[in-house]
């Protein structure tokens, strides 16, 4: 019996949640890291960091969305 081209791998599956899981902290992190060095730097209130942080976060949520899209486009073929 020959398996399909289309056939999903778990392993594949688990590494593409934890790969998504990995870069939402990035995104975070770096958002963070970034806007508290720019408030260091250039003055400003402590509220531009958590901006930073909620823009990290959202960006990476984009991220993951266009992952999924792209993983669920090769599971469609």
């Amino acid at each position: 019996m020959n398996k399909s081209d289309k056939e999903v791998k778990p392993w594949i599956i688990a590494s593409y949640i934890s790969g998504a899981g990995i870069l939402l902290v990035i995104y975070i992190l770096s958002g963070y890291l970034l806007s508290r060095w720019l408030v260091y730097h250039y003055g400003g209130s402590e509220v531009w960091i958590a901006l930073g942080t909620i823009l990290g976060l959202v960006l990476g949520i984009v991220n993951i969305i266009v992952l999924i899209y792209k993983f669920m486009g090769e599971q469609n073929g």
